[in-house]
């Protein structure tokens, strides 16, 4: 890329100073078809130049679209002006930040040079050229652009997900010269975004945010009401003015609106107390809250598109969200894996549904917890219905054991808890296999729900209401079950597995930044600090 920004650089500087007492040509029109000879002519050496700095994938460079277009121009009209579409990209290009872009990432420098210079009295020979030049460089920013808002800026994802990133699968040189045929090429350009509702809504709601937000750097240090109330109050005030919040004269009311409307935005409750969550978000500087909408958009460029009925998590809102015909239908609190435990981000089915089921424990939490606790307490096992099987799934008496000589590392027993309302599970938990082992479930540990921040699991999903979830699953699964068959099976401590008749796609993603329909946007704990691994990574991107 450097290469052919030196290149352009060149020409526009030796056209520049040419002979300026030179006589002047004026300006006649140019049939497209002696254009097209002239930019054919002009175009040879220029698709010869190495474009470094970027993966393309399977994209072939600009050289492609003019061999399949039989070297027709796009973006220069028969007077050798720009044409209209042009100036649609070029200002696409200038304002990339509304879709979570920058600027840099462009060679929009050289492009205002040259169509500036396209458009002075200079002699028709100089006018080809220029316009020889920047025919290529718009059709290889419209390309950049649109895989860009297709696939992200990051050419690896290594360490940010452990799902796989989605297929690129545009042929862009097919796909620009489709669009220019179709007299679509700028709608075309921006149908290469993310289809999910949850991405349209964030970008058209950062398009706003950027109208009226001041992405200053500077921020103030806000500490919790508890060690300082004075202090907190005074700075959480000079917070909430930088964040454009609250007037410098505002009142006292005024101030708590503005703090609970703040806590609102951030995903915290509306309590008007400067607690340790509410002094941290107040604490970051608006440039950062900035930076947190582009990673959002960013990952959601890595995913596959859905539509439809699906299951969708959100692991930093702590919630779950049931989409059917594209619509919300259901939300449901959640409590996700602790910092220690992750939840993984996964794209899987539900295929079925386990009422009153067994909690089969895995080997880290056996020998991490239950070993521990079982050689403290020799009561523990029986209290919390734990059964110790061996290795031909027998149940073994615990007493037949001496614990005094387990360890993690000759502990060779499976451990399972029975079903029940202390079952650690709940009454009912919703497979999706997967390698990790992830699922949702109900939980006897209800208090979590109340709390702010819920990454408290050792990786699954718990649900709040999880009975109600699997009652409107299978109404509208239309299965022979329902939620009073799975009261039965409860009252009968039965474990039971009930299929679903149509497998339900769910979607576990890591997006701490969202906004609703309404343009509102919600900044949540990026509790796994992920953000911020993937914002550094965007600094990096466009210092290159």
């Amino acid at each position: 890329m450097r290469k052919l920004y030196c290149a352009i650089l060149a020409l526009s500087v030796i056209l520049g100073c040419k002979n300026n007492t030179a006589k002047i040509e004026p300006p006649r029109p140019l049939p497209k078809v002696a254009f097209k000879n002239i930019f054919h002519s002009g175009f040879k050496s220029f698709s010869k130049k190495e474009i470094d700095g970027y993966t393309l994938d399977s994209i072939q460079w600009v050289d492609a679209v003019y061999k399949d277009n039989d070297h027709m121009p796009i973006w220069i009209t028969d007077s050798l002006t720009l044409s209209d579409e042009a100036q649609q990209l070029i200002s696409h290009l200038l304002n990339a930040r509304n879709y979570g872009l920058q600027t840099q990432y462009y060679p929009t420098q050289i492009i205002s040079e040259l169509a500036n210079k396209l458009k002075t009295d200079i002699v028709l020979s100089e006018k080809e050229e220029v316009a020889s030049i920047l025919e290529p460089v718009l059709t290889y920013s419209y390309m950049l652009f649109g895989m860009h808002l297709n696939r992200g800026i990051l050419t690896s994802i290594d360490s940010l997900t452990v799902l796989p990133r989605k297929e690129f699968t545009v042929d862009m040189p097919r796909y620009l010269n489709g669009a220019f045929q179709a007299d679509s090429l700028m709608s075309k350009l921006l149908d290469l975004q993310p289809e999910q509702v949850q991405y349209k809504h964030l970008q058209k709601a950062l398009e706003a945010y950027l109208k009226q937000a001041d992405l200053s750097t500077n921020s103030v240090e806000v500490i919790p009401y508890k060690e300082d109330s004075l202090k907190a109050i005074e700075f959480s005030k000079q917070a909430l003015q930088l964040h454009g919040y609250l007037d410098a004269k505002g009142s006292d009311s005024a101030y708590i609106n503005a703090l609970q409307k703040f806590q609102t935005d951030h995903g915290l409750n509306p309590d008007g107390v400067i607690g340790k969550n509410t002094a941290r978000a107040l604490s970051v500087s608006p440039y950062e809250y900035y930076q947190k909408i582009v990673a959002s958009l960013e990952r959601w460029r890595w995913k596959n598109n859905w539509n439809g009925y699906y299951l969708y998590v959100n692991i930093p809102s702590f919630r779950l969200q049931l989409f059917k015909d594209g619509k919300l239908a259901k939300e449901y609190v959640t409590v996700v894996g602790a910092v220690k435990n992750e939840t993984p981000e996964i794209a899987d089915t539900l295929e079925y549904i386990i009422a009153y089921p067994y909690w089969h424990v895995p080997n880290k939490i056996a020998v991490e917890e239950v070993l521990v606790k079982a050689k403290k307490d020799s009561t523990y096992l029986e209290r919390n219905n734990f059964d110790i099987l061996n290795s031909k799934r027998e149940i073994l008496d615990p007493k037949s054991i001496d614990w005094s000589k387990m360890t993690a590392n000759n502990f060779k027993y499976s451990v399972r808890q029975e079903g029940g309302s202390a079952n650690s599970l709940g009454y009912v938990k919703f497979i999706f296999p997967n390698k990790y082992s992830i699922y949702l479930h109900d939980t006897p540990t209800k208090y979590y729900f109340s709390y702010e921040s819920r990454a408290y699991s050792h990786g699954c999903v718990r649900v709040q209401h999880a009975l109600d979830l699997a009652d409107f699953l299978l109404e509208n699964d239309e299965n022979r079950y329902t939620l009073d068959s799975i009261k039965s099976f409860i009252d009968r401590r039965k474990e039971r597995v009930i299929s679903l008749n149509h497998k339900i796609p769910i979607y576990i993603y890591y997006m701490p930044t969202v906004a609703d329909s309404l343009g509102n946007i919600i900044f949540y704990e990026d509790v796994y600090g992920l953000d911020n691994k993937l914002i550094q990574r965007l600094v990096s991107y466009g210092k290159q």
